[in-house]
């Protein structure tokens, strides 16, 4: 979803509500339109926040695999969409709907968290064989039969991460990408800018960007074990600077460019907002700024996480 754009006199608004869903019941930030005179109402894109925001409970629930592990497991098999579904003995373009975010039935759910286990998807290949041709099928198990387990990863999906797994590819990109637009960028406002980059992303889409969680520190919302996020990037470099009056800071840089391919168009056009936000803006002046968000103001004291839920309080739309 790209930014709303609201006419004179309207507004978002935002408000706890508590749904139904599968029998279930599931309380959300309902976002929505209001005009100023009072009539409310949704859009297309805000009915698919409100909506995800659902489905995220409901799969941390349950169990349910997010549309990241679903795409990784089609990525760990080697095959397409199609293929998936076939083999899977769902219809044509399910499994590509389950990347999207669609939520699976009760069955089917079972099924994709039952092939993390790659035997039991090779039982699956052997029961479509007839389907898919014996050729087909002696071509794909030999290369699932030479595949290591599947390995979920370390952190699951959860209200603290965005809803998202923790990508390292996108963190890098993400890095070099505000790296290249601000011609470096020191530590402490390094932190703000993917604190802002993901809370947003999660406003827009009801998903995070990076997956990273964060803890409301004395200096703003950082992500945790900051250091070894930046530690970890390939093509990073770690720079000392000295100001004038003998105080130091680490700055950031990279001679390498950020892969922007791995982001859809809300993602961009996120990045986009909060690089042209925050391009002048001084470290020392964006923590005083992110010092004025709700999810930092409510999690300070205790050093404590900021859910994701914050982002509807975000200082940005």
């Amino acid at each position: 979803m790209t930014k709303i754009k609201l006419a004179d006199g309207e507004r978002l608004f935002k408000e706890l509500r508590t749904v139904v869903f599968r029998k279930e019941q599931f309380e959300y930030v309902h976002v929505g339109i209001i005009d100023r005179d009072g009539v409310c109402w949704t859009t297309t894109e805000l009915d698919e926040v409100n909506t995800i925001q659902v489905y995220n409970q409901y799969r941390e629930r349950h169990g349910i695999p997010f549309p990241d592990e679903i795409c990784a497991l089609r990525r760990y098999y080697g095959l397409s969409a199609v293929k998936m579904s076939e083999i899977l003995g769902f219809g044509v373009n399910q499994y590509r709907y389950y990347e999207n975010g669609e939520m699976p039935n009760a069955s089917n759910a079972r099924i994709l968290i039952a092939i993390r286990d790659k035997y039991t998807f090779l039982d699956f290949l052997e029961a479509s064989s007839r389907i898919i041709g014996e050729k087909e099928y002696m071509k794909i198990r030999r290369r699932v039969m030479a595949l290591p387990q599947y390995e979920r990863p370390e952190y699951h999906p959860s209200s603290l991460s965005g809803y998202v797994s923790c990508s390292s590819v996108k963190i890098a990109a993400i890095v070099k990408f505000f790296i290249k637009e601000m011609e470096g960028v020191f530590v402490t406002k390094m932190n703000k800018l993917l604190f802002y980059a993901d809370f947003l992303c999660y406003r827009r889409k009801g998903r995070g960007l990076t997956g990273l969680e964060y803890v409301a520190l004395p200096y703003g919302p950082v992500p945790d074990n900051w250091g070894s996020v930046y530690d970890s990037i390939p093509g990073i470099c770690m720079d000392e600077y000295v100001f004038p009056d003998m105080m130091s800071g680490i700055v950031l840089n990279s001679e390498s460019d950020p892969d922007m391919d791995i982001f859809d168009e809300t993602e961009i056009g996120v990045l986009r907002d909060v690089a042209l936000r925050f391009r002048t803006v001084k470290a020392g002046e964006i923590s005083q700024i992110s010092h004025g968000e709700k999810g930092w103001l409510d999690n300070h004291e205790g050093k404590k996480y900021i859910d994701y839920s914050y982002s509807f309080d975000l200082s940005m739309e």
